[in-house]
């Protein structure tokens, strides 16, 4: 035996050959484990495999003898009724009733074969004769699928030429072909023009026929625009939990003469509200004013249906801009202003209310609200002798209701030749002001002007109101 450090080294030895040992002996074991595993997991796919691929030729087998069994109709052979033909099959799964062997009895009652075609008499060169197994596939396919046997062999059974005698199916829904198309929503409205007044009423009534939400009935309300000269719009109140809301609810839009509404066009947009969603757009109805049937006693009554298509108004132009596209070939307005004269002959003035302007057009895209204010000028013999100015108002529907006196020459006002010019000028912070138009009233002025100043001088002591509509002219920096 040996001792000392020469045996304890052979003693490591020996130990670390040993553990060497022991590990390839379980990495032996466990490769021959894994290979084990995988070569069972093999086996039992396989097997799996082949039970399925058994079960699906058993099917197609069953489904083949199906499709023999229907029967070839020769072209001249005595008709045998079905009934009989399935009374006789064994199992009597079918269930036939005694003595309805009729030829035109249909075959779609509840004791017949279930979802089966109608078919009064199909001849049979020879008797079925199916094993029980068979009879039961047969009833549950015929359960399940309906009248799918029929359909498939649709065509053959045309081409022996009974397609034109046999209905396809007895389980067909009758409801299918009386059903109708479904309804459109409609906006229902009612149109009235005050001459007196010189304002349009519209009543809107009701919108009918409204789609179904994800919870049934939901919110809707009314947009009404009045294009170009009204793109801000009035809105109806909401009508809760209703298909077919009714709001009855009247609408004016003012100072109008008839022949400048008929250039106008009525805009209805309708939207639902949902809950914790977005409002919805569902339609809307472009009506030209043109088209309206005006009479001066009793309101016109209109039905139109919505119209999925969204006209985009533009925001970034003015009120007075073409909003749509059916307007898009008329010319843009700017505005109008309205005006209050009295004529002073004592005193031998005339005095001026700018009371306010409405629907401003808009000269730039810069983003804000600009201001304005109006320049008026009085013209003797074509030469400028007074020069007023109003304070700047901020937004596109300035008040300024501001009063100003302007001295004329002494004489008869008829005989002079006199005349005010309005012009509106819009400012924007740290920019120069630009002329946005101008209004003209006097003995040479167009139209409203000319109507205005013959009044003011007729009227006397009584001031003279009216609407002027804002003529464009050259943009040009005011000095």
């Amino acid at each position: 035996m040996v001792s000392g450090p020469l045996g304890d080294q052979v003693q490591g030895a020996n130990g670390t050959v040993l553990f060497s040992a022991h590990l390839q002996v379980f990495l032996g074991v466990g490769l021959a484990l894994l290979c084990f595993s995988l070569l069972l997991g093999c086996a039992v796919c396989w097997r799996q495999h082949r039970r399925l691929r058994s079960r699906t030729s058993r099917e197609q087998v069953l489904e083949q003898a199906l499709v023999d069994q229907v029967p070839v109709v020769p072209s001249k052979t005595a008709a045998v009724p079905i009934q009989r033909q399935y009374e006789e099959i064994p199992g009597a799964v079918l269930g036939a009733r005694a003595g309805e062997s009729s030829p035109a009895s249909p075959a779609c009652g509840a004791d017949a074969l279930p979802s089966r075609a109608s078919l009064p008499s199909l001849p049979f060169s020879q008797r079925p004769s199916r094993p029980s197994k068979l009879v039961g596939a047969w009833q549950r396919r015929c359960t399940i699928s309906g009248a799918n046997i029929l359909r498939d062999e649709k065509g053959l059974l045309a081409r022996a030429g009974l397609g034109a005698s046999i209905p396809q199916s007895c389980t067909a829904p009758g409801g299918l072909s009386s059903a109708g198309t479904k309804q459109r929503p409609q906006l229902h409205f009612n149109l009235f023009y005050s001459l007196a007044e010189a304002t349009l009423t519209v009543t809107v009534i009701s919108v009918s026929h409204l789609p179904k939400g994800l919870r049934g009935s939901c919110d809707s309300y009314v947009k009404v625009y009045l294009l170009p000269q009204c793109a801000e719009p009035q809105r109806t109140a909401v009508r809760r939990k209703s298909l077919n809301p009714a709001f009855q609810e009247q609408f004016q839009f003012g100072r109008y003469s008839l022949e400048e509404l008929k250039s106008f066009t009525l805009r209805f947009a309708v939207y639902m509200r949902f809950h914790s969603l977005k409002d919805t757009f569902v339609g809307e109805v472009i009506f030209p004013c043109a088209q309206a049937t005006w009479n001066r006693e009793a309101s016109s009554s209109y039905s139109r249906e919505l119209s999925t298509t969204k006209t985009k108004l533009k925001k970034c132009l003015s009120s007075h801009d073409m909003s749509c596209s059916v307007l898009s070939s008329q010319p843009k307005s700017l505005g109008q202003l309205f005006l209050l004269l009295q004529y002073q002959a004592l005193a031998n003035r005339i005095k001026v209310l700018v009371r306010k302007a409405e629907n401003l057009g808009r000269l730039t895209r810069m983003p804000g609200t600009p201001d304005h204010y109006v320049v008026i000028h009085l013209y003797h013999n074509g030469q400028v002798i007074d020069t007023k100015e109003t304070k700047s108002i901020a937004g596109y529907n300035p008040v300024w209701n501001t009063p100003f006196l302007f001295s004329i020459p002494a004489g008869d006002i008829q005989q002079q030749e006199l005349s005010l010019e309005f012009t509106v000028m819009q400012a924007r912070v740290y920019t120069r002001s630009y002329t946005l138009g101008c209004v003209q009233v006097g003995p040479s002025a167009p139209e409203a002007g000319l109507v205005h100043w013959k009044e003011m001088c007729s009227r006397g002591q009584v001031e003279s109101a009216r609407w002027h509509l804002i003529q464009p002219e050259a943009l040009r920096p005011f000095p």
